[in-house]
């Protein structure tokens, strides 16, 4: 008790001589001589931040955290914390997908203030596309956000300390005007000399970031096309960039995406699910493919399956008697249950998978028991006998794919950050031409969408064992015409033909939330068909839900306009009501 009267004895002589040494050097204090003052930092490297935040931003979004990867029935979890798989999610905070739009705005004040000419027009034509990226992810994903008077705090006072959330209707507007005024100022622009080696996505190339800037607008519109009113209308705003192609180019190519590399030498710039980042192997092995990608493309004998996901390592097969064998170097399980009764009685969880590629169910109760894996345990040492390569760690199934070894490295030149795609652009343009929207054949631009597709990972014609062939379970070349042919043969068969193009826009944004965005507005891929054990029966999270405590009267206000006026994962905001 006495050295608390001592401490406190001593305390207002302590704040007094704190005070007084802080009004006396205050601009000594906050200057090391380690750190450049601000404006002596060149803005390129702020951008080169930017490039790579965003990479690793999506990154996370998709493959870290689980809400996306399970919505979009791409991955699914088992081991530990996968209820987000059935759908529990709960508030998430939107701090960290600001980093970036701040970072962004103040390369663009900068630029106005430093820079000119044609190096002026590139860093402020580049600050506002990746803002228009990331408040377009923003609002797409919770709703109402802050916009108009966020990122401003050293304005002080209450309006920009705690910014009202903007109707989603007027971010949308901010955002295509922004991207309107990209495109213009880079006109002008051929390679930012300067930027070259700190725009580690498209080198300096103004070219580049105009594609991405229009086919970021395409994106926008589209997610629009549900909506209508005062100064929204997606129909002509597409018709008019796509019938000027000099005045609106959009990405064409490969070469045209939106794609950072990772280099793979520490944590921040290497892949997620390599060792650096997961020295724990089950990390990896936990976020296993899902059912419903791995079905789709086992259907279509896709090659993008074997580029994607690996075989099971222990297959399971039909027999009279329960044993492990080693047959033709592959490890087999035949079990005398009977799987065809299983797979038609009325329980899922219990249906035994007997292909080569087996994706995990979606939503499962006890996705760890999935496909016989609660009785691997008893013939766990004859498996590691027959072959010591086989994961038998926390987190294994071998009767249950994993992905493929290209997304267990620290870098991958087909596996980089992929913020828009030339695919996506072909699948839009499709929608759009489906729509009557624009002139040309929506078949057109759909086997162009596929083809873009195969092309972006690294799939060619001929390509030895790269096709599942489900019949005679074994792997065979792929014929590149046979496919497309195929897959024609599925649109003309459609009697919706907005069925096969979103099909196949879901399979080309392979891991990718665009396609979570697609299916809130269509419907397509019919996803809610797959849940097994939702936690809202078979039914897909719509938006992620405000966390947001500091600002909590402005948050409150935002939700009142849902629908529900319910903060959760259910209900709608403006984009869906």
């Amino acid at each position: 008790m006495n050295s608390f009267r001592r401490i406190f004895r001593w305390l207002p002589l302590c704040l007094v001589l704190v005070s007084f040494s802080c009004e006396r050097t205050l601009d000594e204090i906050n200057t090391s001589s380690n750190t450049l003052p601000d404006k002596e930092i060149d803005i390129k490297y702020v951008l080169t931040g930017v490039i790579t935040q965003s990479a690793k931003i999506s990154t996370d979004i998709m493959y870290g955290g689980g809400e996306l990867s399970a919505a979009t029935q791409y991955l699914q979890r088992d081991f530990t914390s996968y209820e987000e798989n059935n759908y529990e999610w709960g508030g998430m905070g939107f701090a960290t997908y600001y980093r970036p739009i701040k970072d962004s705005d103040y390369i663009y004040q900068r630029a106005g203030a430093e820079k000119t000419g044609e190096e002026k027009n590139y860093y402020q034509a580049v600050a506002l596309i990746m803002k228009a990226y990331w408040y377009g992810f923003l609002t797409s994903a919770f709703g109402d956000v802050p916009y108009s008077k966020a990122m401003q705090a050293e304005n002080g006072g209450s309006e920009f300390l705690k910014p009202t959330y903007d109707a989603q209707k007027d971010v949308f507007m901010g955002i295509m005007e922004d991207l309107k005024t990209a495109n213009e100022l880079l006109k002008s622009v051929t390679i930012c000399k300067s930027a070259v080696d700190a725009d580690v996505m498209f080198r300096g190339d103004g070219a580049k970031w105009r594609r991405f800037a229009n086919s970021l607008r395409l994106r926008y519109n589209i997610r629009l096309s549900e909506k209508s009113g005062a100064g929204i209308s997606p129909s002509s705003e597409i018709k008019a960039m796509v019938s000027n192609k000099s005045e609106y180019p959009l990405m064409e190519a490969n070469s045209d995406n939106a794609a950072i590399r990772f280099i793979g030498t520490d944590r921040v710039n290497s892949w997620l699910g390599g060792p650096i980042n997961y020295s724990l192997r089950s990390e990896f092995y936990r976020r296993k493919p899902a059912a419903t990608i791995v079905n789709k493309l086992v259907s279509l004998n896709d090659p993008r399956l074997t580029a994607w996901i690996r075989p099971v390592d222990v297959q399971i097969v039909q027999g009279t008697t329960n044993e492990i064998t080693l047959e033709n170097g592959a490890v087999k399980r035949y079990t005398n249950l009977d799987i065809e009764g299983r797979n038609t009685d009325d329980i899922p969880e219990n249906d035994i998978n007997t292909n080569l590629f087996v994706g995990l169910g979606i939503a499962l109760s006890s996705p760890t028991q999935y496909n016989l894996a609660n009785s691997v345990s008893a013939y766990r040492d004859k498996i590691a006998a027959l072959d010591s390569k086989i994961y038998l760690g926390e987190a294994y199934n071998p009767h249950v794919s994993y992905l493929s070894d290209r997304y267990a490295q620290n870098t991958n030149p087909l596996v980089p950050a992929v913020l828009m795609s030339c695919a996506e652009v072909k699948f839009l343009l499709a929608e759009a031409a489906h729509r009557g929207w624009i002139d040309g054949g929506a078949l057109t631009h759909y086997i162009n969408g596929v083809k873009s597709s195969l092309e972006q990972h690294g799939i060619t014609d001929g390509a030895a064992k790269a096709v599942y062939d489900r019949k005679n379970n074994t792997l065979i070349a792929f014929d590149r015409a046979l496919y497309l042919s195929n897959i024609e043969k599925v649109y003309e068969g459609a009697s919706n033909k907005l069925e096969p193009i979103m099909d196949q826009k879901w399979i080309a944004l392979w891991m990718s939330g665009e396609s979570w965005f697609d299916w809130r507005r269509v419907g397509l891929p019919d996803l809610n068909k797959n849940i097994i054990s939702g936690s809202r029966g078979q039914n897909t999270p719509i938006r992620f839900w405000y966390e947001d405590a500091f600002n909590e009267k402005e948050m409150v206000q935002a939700v009142s306009k849902l629908v529900p006026a319910t903060n959760n994962q259910w209900s709608k905001m403006w984009l869906l009501q």
